[in-house]
C-alpha cells in the first residue's frame, strides 16, 4: 500500500505542476488534468472517504474553470491546487489527520458554491464523488480484466476486487450469483494479502483460473434472468430501426449516439483499422475490375472476403455500425457470387457506395481513437435501406436502369465546440485509460533499458545478419582460407565464426514471441461467441508459452479465428442436443501449441459432432468438385472444406456458414511453408492441426548432395543417417522400397528419382540413407553424400515456384550456387503419390 501511495502522490504532483504551468491558457492541458484526476480517484481506497471527497471537489473545480462557469476563476484554480497539495501531504504523512484535508475541502466548496446552478447539482456531485467505479460494468467486463492480468498486475487486481465488491451489493444479481462473486472476492483478497507479505509474490495462474471459473458460473446463473431483457431490447431496437427506416424522407441522419464500445482495446482496434484499409483498397480495385469483366469470380471472391473479414472482426470489437454495413454488403456480393443477380446496371454503384461508407466509418473510427465520438455518418440509414432491398429502390442489372435515388444532405461543417462537457471528454477516455494505467506504471522501471523499434527496421536488420552469415560461410569455405597454413588466420576466422553465430542466434530470438497473446484473444472470442449462439463451452489452452516468429503471429491470427468460430458454430452442439447424445451440456474446445519435427504445431480440438462425411461428399458432387463413384479416403474428403465457397451449413449467419474462410486458412498457412490437416471422429469431435515453420528466416540444416545438386534437410527433422546394406532392402510389389533398421521397416525414397536428378548413385550400398521424421512417422531419404551441417538463410522461390511440393525454399550455398531446402512432410506426400 505504501508503494501505491507513493505512486498516487507522484501523479498528484504532476497534475499540480501541469495546472500551475498552463492554468487556463491551454484548455487541452486543463482537460487532460481533469481526466487524469478523475481516473486517479478510482484508485483511492474506499475507506478514505474524506480524501475522495476533496479530490472530487478538485475535479468539479477544474470542470467549472474549463467550462467557464466559475464565478472567480483565479480563486478556483488556487483552491484546486491547495486541495491537491493537501491530498499529497495527507498521503505522505504516515500519521496524516483528516483535518489536513477537511479545511481545504471546505474552502474549495465555499468557492464552488458561488457558481451559478451549483447548489442544484450538489447532491449529484456528492453522489458521484463516492462512486469511483462505472455503473454499467458487467461480469463480462470483470472477466475481460481477469484474463488480461499479467503476473505482476496487482493494481489491476485491486481494481477488479473493487468492481466485484460493487456487484455483491447490486440487487439485480441473484443470491446464487452473489455467492459465486463472494468466493471470487475471497480468493482475490488472499492473493493481495500474500503480496503485502512478500514483495516478490506474483499472481498464480491457478488463481486466475479459479476466479475465472467462478465468474463463468456466475454469468451462467445470470443468463436466464438476462434472456428476457435481451428479448425486450431486441424488440425495442427492431422497432427503432423500423422507425428510422420509415421516417427517412430525404432528411440527413441526425443520430449523434457514440457507438464506440466503452471497454474497447484501442491498440487492437488500431491494428484492425490498418488491416481493413488494405482490404478495402483491394476490394475497391476488384469492384472496378468487375465492371469490365462481370464474370471474374476471383474478383467477386476478393470483395466478398474483404466484407466478410471486416464483418467478423468488427463484431468481435462490438463495432455494430461496421458489422451491419459489411454484413449487408456481403449479402449483395453473395447474390452476385451465386449468380442470383448480374454485376451490371446500378449494382456496381451500390457496391461502390458500400465501400465508400466503410471508408467513412473507418475514418470516424480512427478519429474516435483520439477521443472523438464514433457517430453514424450521413447517409448510413439510407444506404442500409438500399442494401436491404435494392430492387425496391429501382436498382437492377439492366443497362438503362435508373440510378440510386440520392437523398439531399447538408454539407458537413467541422467545427470545434468552445464549451465541451467534461463528461463527454472523460467518457471516451476513462474506460480504457484507467485499466491501462497500472500496467504502464508497473513497467516504468524498465523503460530506460528498452526501446521500441519499428518492425520493418528489425526485419531489415535480421536480413542483413542473414546475408552476413552467407558471406562469412563463403569466406570460411574458400580454398585460400580453409587451406591456409597461417594458424593465426585460422584462429581469427574461427573466432569470427563464433561471433557471427551468436549474433545470428540473438537476432533470431528478437523475432520470437510467445503465442500467449494470440491464445488470449481466442479465449475472449470463445466467451463472446458461445454466449451469442447459446452454447456452453469450456475453453482450454495449452502450450501458450510456445514461441513463434513474430511475422507469423499476424498471419495465423485470421486462420485461428476462422477455425475457432467453426468449432463453436458447426462443431459444438447445443446443450440439449449434447444431452440427447449422452454428452455433458458443456462442450470443450482445446487450443494447444507444441514443437514437432522442426515445426510449431497449433491444434484446435473440439468434442462436438465431428464432420459429416456424407454431407461433404453430397455438397462436393453438387458443386462438381468430385465425380459420382469417386473413392476418397477421409483425408481427401475433409480437405474438400478448403475449397473456395464450400459450406454444408443449412443456415447462414453472421458467425459462419457462407463458405468463406477455410480456403483463406489453407492459403495463409501454405504461404508460410506450413500445412493444415483435419481429423474427425463422427459424434466425438474434430481436430484442426496447423504445422508451421519455427522461423521464416534461418534454419539449421544438413547439406546433402545428389548427383551435382545440393539440397538442405532441416536438422531438426533428421533422426539419424546410415549406410544401408543391400540385404537390408526389400521391395514391395516391385515398386516401393523398405529399409530394415533395428527390427523395423521404414519406407525408403530415392531423392534422385523424386527430383529426376541425373548422375545420382543407383547402387544402394554406395549411397547414404538420411532417416527423417514427420508427424510421428519415420522415412528414409537416399542421398549420395552428406556435406555437412550449417545454418541456412532461407530465400523464397518467388511466386512462380512457390508451391512446389516437397520444397519449402532455397538457400545460397558457400560456393555461390543455389540449394533447395526440403520440406520433409511435403516430400513424403510427393513420394507416396509417385508410388
Amino acid at each position: 500500500m505504501l508503494n501505491k501511495h507513493k505512486r498516487i502522490i507522484h501523479l498528484l504532483n504532476k497534475i499540480i505542476k501541469d495546472i500551475d504551468k498552463f492554468g487556463i491558457n491551454e484548455p487541452e492541458s486543463l482537460s487532460e488534468a481533469y481526466i487524469n484526476l478523475k481516473n486517479l480517484i478510482k484508485e483511492i481506497p474506499s475507506d478514505l472517504n474524506n480524501l475522495i471527497r476533496l479530490l472530487s471537489l478538485c475535479t468539479e473545480g477544474l470542470q467549472a474553470v474549463y467550462e467557464k462557469k466559475a464565478q472567480d476563476i483565479p480563486s478556483c484554480i488556487d483552491g484546486v491546487i491547495e486541495g491537491l497539495e493537501a491530498a499529497a501531504y495527507y498521503l505522505q504523512d504516515k500519521h496524516g489527520k483528516d483535518r489536513h484535508i477537511l479545511e481545504p475541502a471546505e474552502s474549495l466548496e465555499s468557492i464552488l458554491n458561488k457558481n451559478p446552478g451549483r447548489q442544484e447539482s450538489v447532491n449529484n456531485n456528492s453522489q458521484a464523488s463516492n462512486q469511483y467505479l462505472p455503473e454499467d460494468l458487467s461480469l463480462n467486463d470483470a472477466a475481460s480484466i481477469l484474463i488480461q492480468l499479467e503476473p505482476d498486475d496487482f493494481d489491476e487486481l485491486e481494481i477488479l476486487h473493487k468492481i466485484l465488491e460493487v456487484f455483491t451489493r447490486q440487487e439485480s444479481y441473484t443470491e446464487t450469483c452473489r455467492e459465486k462473486i463472494d468466493k471470487a472476492l475471497h480468493k482475490i483478497a488472499l492473493t493481495i494479502k500474500a503480496k503485502s507479505k512478500d514483495p516478490d509474490f506474483s499472481i498464480p495462474e491457478s488463481i486466475i483460473t479459479e476466479v475465472g471459473l467462478l465468474l463463468e458460473e456466475a454469468m451462467t446463473e445470470m443468463a436466464d434472468n438476462e434472456k428476457q431483457d435481451i428479448v425486450k431490447n431486441n424488440k425495442s431496437r427492431k422497432k427503432e430501426s423500423e422507425q428510422i427506416k420509415h421516417s427517412h424522407n430525404g432528411k440527413e441522419d441526425n443520430d449523434k449516439t457514440n457507438y464506440m464500445p466503452e471497454d474497447a482495446d484501442l491498440d487492437l482496434i488500431g491494428a484492425f483499422i490498418t488491416e481493413s484499409n488494405d482490404l478495402i483498397t483491394n476490394a475497391e480495385d476488384a469492384l472496378l475490375a468487375l465492371e469490365t469483366n462481370p464474370e471474374d469470380m476471383e474478383a467477386v471472391s476478393t470483395v466478398f472476403r474483404a466484407f466478410h473479414n471486416i464483418k467478423g472482426t468488427s463484431a468481435f470489437f462490438e463495432l455494430s455500425l461496421m458489422t451491419e454495413m459489411a454484413h449487408h454488403a456481403e449479402s449483395l456480393l453473395s447474390r452476385v457470387r451465386d449468380q442470383e443477380i448480374r454485376y451490371a446496371g446500378t449494382y456496381p454503384d451500390l457496391a461502390l457506395r458500400s465501400i465508400d461508407m466503410l471508408k467513412e466509418l473507418f475514418n470516424l473510427l480512427e478519429n474516435a481513437l483520439g477521443g472523438e465520438s464514433f457517430t453514424k455518418p450521413e447517409g448510413y440509414d439510407r444506404l442500409m435501406e438500399l442494401l436491404a432491398d435494392p430492387e425496391k429502390a429501382g436498382i437492377s442489372d439492366q443497362k438503362g436502369a435508373a440510378g440510386i435515388q440520392e437523398t439531399k444532405t447538408l454539407k458537413k461543417e467541422k467545427t470545434i465546440q468552445e464549451q465541451t462537457s467534461f463528461d463527454e471528454l472523460s467518457d471516451s477516455h476513462s474506460q480504457s485509460d484507467h485499466k491501462k494505467q497500472p500496467q504502464q506504471h508497473s513497467r516504468q522501471a524498465s523503460v530506460e533499458s528498452s526501446i521500441r523499434v519499428p518492425i520493418d527496421r528489425l526485419d531489415k536488420f535480421i536480413d542483413m545478419v542473414g546475408e552476413l552469415v552467407v558471406s562469412h560461410s563463403m569466406v570460411v569455405q574458400d580454398e585460400i582460407v580453409s587451406g591456409s597454413e597461417f594458424h593465426e588466420l585460422q584462429k581469427k576466422v574461427a573466432h569470427t565464426s563464433k561471433i557471427v553465430r551468436e549474433l545470428q542466434n540473438m537476432s533470431m530470438s528478437m523475432r520470437m514471441i510467445p503465442l500467449k497473446t494470440t491464445f488470449r484473444k481466442m479465449a475472449r472470442l470463445v466467451r463472446d461467441l458461445s454466449k451469442k449462439i447459446g452454447k456452453n463451452v469450456t475453453f482450454i489452452t495449452e502450450g501458450e508459452d510456445t514461441e513463434i516468429d513474430r511475422n507469423m503471429v499476424d498471419i495465423i491470427n485470421d486462420p485461428l479465428v476462422h477455425m475457432v468460430r467453426n468449432a463453436l458454430d458447426h462443431g459444438i452442439e447445443l446443450p440439449e442436443d449434447r444431452e440427447k447424445a449422452g454428452k455433458p451440456r458443456n462442450g470443450t474446445v482445446h487450443l494447444s501449441a507444441y514443437h514437432s519435427a522442426g515445426n510449431v504445431v497449433v491444434e484446435i480440438k473440439d468434442d462436438g459432432k465431428g464432420l459429416d462425411r456424407l454431407a461433404i461428399i453430397s455438397k462436393a458432387k453438387e458443386r462438381g468438385l468430385i465425380e459420382d463413384g469417386a473413392n476418397l479416403n477421409d483425408r481427401e474428403v475433409y480437405n474438400l472444406v478448403f475449397e473456395p465457397g464450400f459450406s454444408t451449413a443449412k443456415i447462414v449467419s453472421d458467425v459462419s456458414g457462407r463458405g468463406v474462410g477455410m480456403d483463406v486458412v489453407k492459403k495463409n498457412i501454405e504461404n508460410i511453408r506450413g500445412h493444415v490437416e483435419i481429423y474427425s471422429n463422427p459424434g466425438k469431435g474434430s481436430i484442426f492441426k496447423m504445422s508451421l515453420p519455427l522461423t521464416l528466416a534461418i534454419i539449421d540444416g544438413m547439406v546433402v548432395r545428389v548427383g551435382k545438386e545440393k539440397y538442405v534437410i532441416p536438422t531438426i527433422s533428421i533422426v539419424r543417417s546410415v549406410q544401408p546394406l543391400s540385404e537390408n532392402i526389400t521391395t514391395v510389389l516391385k515398386r516401393g522400397e523398405m529399409l530394415s533398421l533395428q527390427g523395423e521397416l521404414i519406407p525408403l525414397f530415392r531423392l534422385g528419382s523424386l527430383f529426376e536428378v541425373e548422375g545420382a548413385v543407383e547402387e544402394i550400398s554406395k549411397a547414404i540413407t538420411v532417416v527423417v521424421e514427420n508427424d510421428g512417422q519415420q522415412t528414409g531419404l537416399l542421398v549420395d553424400e552428406l556435406i555437412g551441417s550449417q545454418q541456412i538463410v532461407i530465400k523464397t522461390l518467388g511466386e512462380s515456384l512457390g508451391n512446389i511440393l516437397g520444397i519449402s525454399g532455397s538457400a545460397i550455398m558457400p560456393d555461390g550456387r543455389v540449394g533447395l531446402i526440403l520440406d520433409v512432410g511435403g516430400l513424403v506426400r510427393l513420394a507416396n503419390s509417385a508410388n
